[in-house]
């Protein structure tokens, strides 16, 4: 009976892992086609984080909460924008998501808090999530449409 369940509890493991493992590579996007310029060393410099772990208030390099990463990545691609999650959802000129470019925010408002990320394609955003870190997920996923509140151009 113990080799029975040390058999199940073996495969099982295995299979759990099959599912697990891929899930916690760096999500791998499609950017569009786009010049040089500031909007790719945004994305670049952003999709460079991806895998730091989330910490309220952090603003890089180690360490980032939502609004840290688009301020140090923002800053380190030479453009200066506000600190809170509040004010960058105000900055800018408000765009719709079919305007929304890589480079350009997105926002969320979650149980009374404000959350942002930054496009990287029609339907993928990176973030800092405070359960993942810095991650890339999609638009098209139920939890974040529920949230989505808008789009943001800085540049």
């Amino acid at each position: 009976m113990n080799k029975t369940f040390a058999a199940r509890s073996a495969m099982l493991l295995c299979i759990s892992l099959l599912f697990l493992v891929p899930s916690c590579a760096p999500k791998k996007v499609q950017i569009f086609d786009m010049p040089a310029g500031a909007r790719t060393d945004i994305i670049q410099i952003a999709l460079a984080q991806q895998g730091k772990k989330y910490r309220s208030g952090a603003k890089g390099p180690d360490y980032f909460d939502c609004s840290g990463l688009i301020y140090f990545t923002y800053r380190q691609a030479g453009i200066s924008v506000p600190l809170t999650a509040e004010a960058q959802g105000r900055y800018g000129a408000e765009i719709s998501r079919g305007e929304a470019q890589p480079g350009d925010l997105v926002l969320f408002r979650i149980r009374n808090d404000d959350h942002i990320g930054i496009m990287v394609n029609g339907s993928d955003f990176v973030h800092a999530s405070k359960s993942r870190g810095v991650a890339i997920d999609s638009l098209e996923s139920t939890y974040w449409r529920r949230y989505l509140i808008g789009f943001r151009k800085l540049i």
